[in-house]
């Protein structure tokens, strides 16, 4: 249809070249279908064109489960770019979105669908235009990964560090070994992390 669309064809003309695009099996089926619509010379439009294309190709309960799969859509570990991308995708087989006065429930769905963390960031916000929300939550998305990313290193980090020193012990061995307390109960220990008494 873009192509169409782009070359300014007629509807008789789209009719044509959309059969002669299809192959095998929906070859077979256009073959029949055309001979029934044609009947007595009667005109093929487009509009029964795809309409019978749709029913056999992309039935009635494919289109509710696509619309059902969209109305459940979450972001869960989905970047925000790959959930705007499949909400997208899944938003055309819901018509109303895709409307200029059903912005702000495009908006409300897509801001309803992300992480809690990112939604907390944005939601205070009340953007309403789907381009810049789904912009700001992608940068919000990318700081948010950023600073999980930099206290995940630093706890590592941390961790290596803890486990270097033994606690309250001189050469590894324990008080009563002849440690750091000289079997004296009570008497100087060292601090584990540096050293000093």
């Amino acid at each position: 249809e873009r192509i169409f669309g782009a070359m300014r064809c007629l509807d008789e003309h789209r009719v044509l070249l959309g059969g002669y695009v299809l192959h095998d099996e929906a070859d077979h089926w256009w073959g029949n279908v055309k001979q029934r619509l044609g009947a007595n010379g009667a005109v093929i439009t487009w509009a029964r064109f795809k309409r019978d294309f749709l029913t056999k190709y992309f039935p009635a309960d494919e289109r509710n489960h696509k619309v059902i799969e969209f109305m459940e859509l979450k972001q869960g570990g989905l970047s925000v770019s790959e959930y705007a991308a499949k909400f997208e995708d899944l938003c055309r087989f819901s018509p109303h979105y895709n409307t200029m006065e059903a912005e702000e429930d495009k908006c409300v769905k897509f801001e309803n669908g992300l992480r809690p963390d990112i939604k907390q960031l944005i939601g205070f916000s009340e953007i309403r235009d789907f381009p810049t929300l789904v912009n700001k939550s992608r940068i919000c998305d990318k700081d948010s990964r950023a600073k999980a990313n930099y206290y995940k290193a630093a706890n590592e980090k941390r961790g290596n560090d803890f486990g270097r020193g033994k606690p309250y012990g001189k050469g590894g061995k324990k008080p009563e070994e002849g440690g750091s307390s000289g079997g004296k109960v009570g008497g100087d220990r060292n601090c584990f992390k540096c050293g000093l008494p």
